[in-house]
Order: C-alpha cells, then sequence, then structure tokens
C-alpha cells in the first residue's frame, strides 16, 4: 500500500502546480517558449496545429498582462518572444507593457497560420517556426507541459511517444483501483505529504479576495456579492461559494495575473476543488488535517474521472471532475461513510452530466460557480439521506461505473458535439 500510496501523490502532483492564466493558451505559450531557445535567425514564418480542445479553450479566454487580449496567436508570440519554458505553467508572469508592444507589432508583420489536427490526444500543439537559420518543430501531447518532440532543420532533439511513455501505465494504475482504495489512502496518507495543499488554499483564497475587491472580466462574482449584501440572496455558505468560485473565476479568465493552483491541470478546477471544502471546513470548524485530506481525496477523484473523460472533452470539467472530487472529499470531512461519499458523486452526475463545455472565456465563471455550489448540495443531501437510485439514466450499479458511462459518454458522444461547436464557434 506504500508503493501505490507513494504513486498516486506523485500523480496528483503533476496535475496540482501554479499556473497564471487559461492553462490552453498558457500551454501553447510554453510551446513558443521552448521554440525560442533555437531561434537564431529572424523569424518568416509560423504554423501552429492543435487540438479540437485547445483551440476551443485557447481561442476567445483573455491572456494575462495583455489588457484583456485573447488568441492562440498572441499567446504562443508571448511566449516565442518573451517566454522562459524553465517556468512551465508561470511562462507568462514577466510580460510586461514592453514586451507586449513588441509582440503585437511583430504578430502584425508576422505569417502565421493555424490548423487542428482531428487524430490526437485532447491536448495536443505543434509548432513550426520556420527563420532564416533553422526550422523548428516543438510538439506538446498528452500535457500541458509534455514535450514529446523536439527537431531543428530535420534533427531529432527529444522524441518521445505518447503510447510508450509511463501516463498509460499510470492511467491503467488508475483504472486498476475503486473508489474505496482511493478514500483509504486519503484516510492513511501521511499528512506531511500533503503540505503543498496549504499553498493551493493560499494561492486560490488570495485570488478571491483580490478579485472580490477589484474589476476582472464580468464582475460575477462582486454582483452576486452585492446581490447577497441586498438580501436578495442568501448569506449562506453555498451562496458564499458561488460567490468565491465565480469571482476567482473572473479573475483568472479575465487575464488577471495571480497564479492559481490548478486541479487536474485546470486553473478553474483547482478553484473548484480547494474552495468549496475549504470553506465549508471554516463553515463547520473542521480541524485542519481533515480539511487536506478531503482535498487531496478530491484532487484524487478528480484524476480518477479524467482516465475516463479525457483532460480535456466536450463535458465541462468543473461538473464531471472537480466537482465530483468535492462532493467525495466534503462528505469524507463531514464524517460521511463510504456509500454516502458515493451517492454524493451519484447525486452530482445525475444533475450536471452534459453540461457542454464551449471553450474558455470568461462567462466561465457561471459555470464553475454552479458546479461547485451544486456539489455541496449533493454532498448534504447524501448527508441527509437523499441518493438517486442506481441505474437510472446515467447512473450505474456503482459509482465507478458511473463514471465510466460519463467516459463513455465523452469520448463517443460529445466528440461530436466538438465538431458542431468548432464550426459555432469560429
Amino acid at each position: 500500500m506504500k508503493e501505490l500510496t507513494k504513486k498516486l501523490l506523485d500523480l496528483v502532483y503533476q496535475d496540482v502546480k501554479p499556473a497564471i492564466g487559461c492553462t490552453e493558451p498558457v500551454a501553447i505559450a510554453f510551446a513558443g517558449s521552448v521554440c525560442r531557445k533555437y531561434v537564431t535567425g529572424g523569424i518568416n514564418k509560423i504554423v501552429l496545429t492543435t487540438s479540437k480542445n485547445i483551440y476551443k479553450n485557447g481561442k476567445s479566454v483573455m491572456v494575462p498582462h495583455t489588457n484583456g487580449k485573447s488568441g492562440l496567436k498572441l499567446a504562443f508570440c508571448l511566449g516565442l518572444l518573451n517566454g522562459d519554458d524553465k517556468k512551465n505553467l508561470l511562462v507568462l508572469s514577466d510580460i510586461t507593457e514592453e514586451s507586449l508592444k513588441k509582440t503585437l507589432n511583430f504578430i502584425n508583420e508576422a505569417d502565421i497560420s493555424q490548423e487542428i489536427e482531428e487524430n490526437c490526444h485532447s491536448i495536443y500543439i505543434k509548432s513550426e517556426v520556420f527563420t532564416d537559420n533553422e526550422t523548428i518543430e516543438v510538439v506538446i501531447s498528452a500535457g500541458h507541459t509534455n514535450v514529446v518532440l523536439i527537431k531543428v532543420n530535420g534533427k531529432t532533439l527529444l522524441e518521445k511517444n505518447v503510447c510508450d511513455t509511463s501516463s498509460s501505465m499510470d492511467e491503467d494504475l488508475i483504472k486498476s483501483l475503486d473508489f474505496d482504495i482511493l478514500v483509504e489512502i486519503a484516510k492513511d496518507v501521511d499528512i506531511a505529504e500533503l503540505e503543498y495543499i496549504k499553498e493551493g488554499i493560499k494561492l486560490n483564497m488570495n485570488v478571491f479576495n483580490e478579485a472580490i475587491n477589484s474589476n476582472y472580466a464580468l464582475n460575477i462574482g462582486k454582483t452576486l456579492k452585492s446581490l447577497q449584501d441586498k438580501n436578495i440572496m442568501g448569506n449562506d455558505v453555498i451562496t458564499t461559494i458561488r460567490i468565491a468560485t465565480s469571482a476567482a473565476a473572473d479573475m483568472r479568465m479575465g487575464g488577471g495575473d495571480l497564479p492559481v493552483m490548478t486541479s487536474g491541470g485546470s486553473g478553474n478546477q483547482g478553484l473548484g476543488v480547494i474552495l468549496p471544502i475549504y470553506l465549508v471546513s471554516q463553515k463547520e470548524n473542521i480541524d485542519e488535517e481533515k480539511m487536506l485530506r478531503a482535498i487531496f481525496l478530491a484532487h484524487l477523484i478528480n484524476k480518477y474521472v479524467k482516465v475516463y473523460s479525457g483532460k480535456l472533452s466536450g463535458m465541462c470539467g468543473c461538473a464531471i471532475g472537480a466537482g465530483v472530487g468535492v462532493c467525495a472529499g466534503m462528505t469524507y470531512m463531514l464524517d460521511g461513510t463510504n456509500e454516502q461519499m458515493k451517492g454524493a458523486c451519484n447525486n452530482l452526475l445525475a444533475n450536471l452530466t452534459g453540461m457542454i463545455c464551449d471553450g474558455a472565456k470568461d462567462n466561465c465563471s457561471l459555470k464553475l460557480s454552479v458546479c461547485a455550489s451544486e456539489a455541496v448540495v449533493s454532498s448534504y443531501l447524501a448527508l441527509n439521506g437523499v441518493i438517486v437510485r442506481n441505474k437510472v439514466g446515467i447512473v450505474s450499479d456503482s459509482v465507478e461505473n458511473t463514471i465510466k458511462n460519463v467516459g463513455i459518454l465523452c469520448n463517443q458522444g460529445f466528440k461530436y458535439s466538438d465538431d458542431v461547436l468548432l464550426e459555432l464557434i469560429k
């Protein structure tokens, strides 16, 4: 069990990292920063090829330090001209007004084309840079900073076959586990291993506090708070969670430059996992250790869902991933049984399965806040004896099989919705 616990700790930690900005355009900027290391001549042409989901999530969301601008070309060129790949998902942290101006001028003059790759991982970015002195090709696949190919002038400097990497074995390992084992590991893991979760709470609460006192994107969180102050919305923990998650997402999706702790590789999902459990723990006077274990369990369940649904899909990950994680973690934190934890997860999936992802953008604050608050409601319902029936609709005979059903729906059904959405948003 110790070896399994260590492996799962490592797998969760891989996808729980600080990030500035939406992780899809940031991944594109990261690709640019990798190319930058090999550029010695004047740049003549750039070709960006991405998966449908990278395109969808990179098209409209505001890029940090750009005064509300968006786009894949902008994100890539910011990384290409200014980025440091060593900073990973913080690659845009040092963009200045001067570097932004330089980048915008470059884009106006540059030959840049965009293409979509049909048969690839949901996270896929191929960047080709043609200069006076070299041709550079960098490919990222199966992870936002997972570089699988670097070629310069036709010479391969790095190559990894995605199918041969440890990620496939990791997914098989997670699929071999059941819900009860994941809960047991979260209960028994050495609490010293969960110190990084404290940083996530600090970062994400800092984003909320900044957003609620400033103006970002559509100001959804700040407006909800004003409605609460006018007694139009209730003064309860569920409303507070709606306010906190939407405000934090306003900052992140509105081009704010504060780092957010991710979950499952997503900043919004990091907000959706950490803030609800933390805020409920404050309301219910839960001790710190149990709260940290609850957040770890939520990260772990989010990871579990993703091996079936994919990291990116046609469904909103805040609903089917982060929200399900909160159901498990919060129910555990409030002394629920394993059956109540499973019931809470099924409650949410019966409710929110099918919420589409129509691309990353400022109004994601609405969806995130609904998913986070409904996850908390689903947990309290299960704790009070309300659990949806098995074998009804998407809900199967076990929570594991319900999650498998959601994965089938994502991979076999919603891939067609992505095609339609791409035509709608182009």
